[in-house]
């Protein structure tokens, strides 16, 4: 329960997106997260997923609002072995280059969800997983006077870059950008951040060469977006995808090698702003 935590003071860490901030990477690594006591989860039970409507289409549902927790951070396994979480790895560089002061633990607010996106309005001023994430981080700053923002990690694009096919790119790219800086101007004001350090990548290249026209626009909308802001964007040309390490026709997510290199380049990125 999360009253349990009241006289445990944190440094939060916001994670938004889709799958690849969620974590998506198969495959061996060459460094393995080791589980840190000091490094939580703050999750909530809301089961967001995809389900058919009458008409066969995907259709995004959520049971939200609901029950939330805290638990120990580590990559999840399963029948392909152990998931790879860039968030994971960025935590783990934030405590060994010392940012985590003595008596405190990070506590990463985990926001992200697969396939999800500002074209379909599940993020945005308006979108539920917005929502939910500002939810989540009210509840983790709420817990102690003394717990404080100190990142936000965002990775989403995807799914803007091959959504709504018929958009021109112009604007693909005007779009993106607006959704993008008044979703993240919304959550700076309502937390009294104004400097917070705001985070961001690229995409697979493997997948994006598929959708370059398409993935440029909405790339550009989000390094132009984070320099307005306190933030930084970090490059992944030579991250590979799940299918480039074991061919296994996943293109769009980055292997779990790459999650975890991706992780401490956003930290290398983050220590530039603090």
């Amino acid at each position: 329960m999360l009253k349990n935590y009241k006289n445990q003071s944190f440094d939060i860490i916001v994670l938004g997106g889709q799958s690849n901030a969620a974590g998506f990477g198969l495959g061996d690594a060459t460094e393995e997260y080791v589980v840190d006591g000091r490094v939580l989860f703050l999750n909530d039970l809301s089961n967001p997923r995809f389900e058919k409507n009458e008409e066969g289409k995907d259709v995004f549902c959520i049971d939200y609002p609901a029950d939330t927790q805290i638990v120990v951070a580590d990559e999840p396994v399963d029948e392909r072995g152990k998931i790879g979480k860039l968030v994971l790895f960025f935590a783990k560089e934030y405590i060994s280059n010392g940012l985590l002061q003595q008596g405190r633990k990070l506590l990463v607010v985990n926001g992200a969800v697969g396939g999800t996106g500002f074209c379909r309005n599940e993020w945005g001023l308006d979108g539920i997983l917005y929502h939910r994430l500002k939810l989540l981080t009210k509840q983790a700053i709420d817990l102690n006077k003394d717990n404080r923002i100190v990142a936000f990690l965002w990775h989403q694009g995807e799914c803007d870059s091959f959504e709504n096919a018929d958009w021109p790119v112009e604007k693909r790219y005007q779009t993106h950008k607006q959704n993008l800086n008044a979703m993240l101007e919304d959550f700076l004001r309502t937390f009294s951040c104004p400097n917070l350090p705001i985070v961001t990548a690229g995409f697979c290249q493997e997948w994006y060469v598929k959708y370059r026209m398409q993935c440029d626009a909405v790339l550009q909308a989000m390094r132009e977006v984070v320099t307005i802001h306190n933030g930084a964007f970090v490059q992944t040309d030579d991250l590979q995808s799940n299918n480039q390490h074991f061919a296994n026709g996943d293109d769009i997510h980055f292997c779990r090698e790459a999650s975890h290199i991706l992780g401490k380049r956003m930290f290398n990125a983050y220590l530039t702003l603090i």
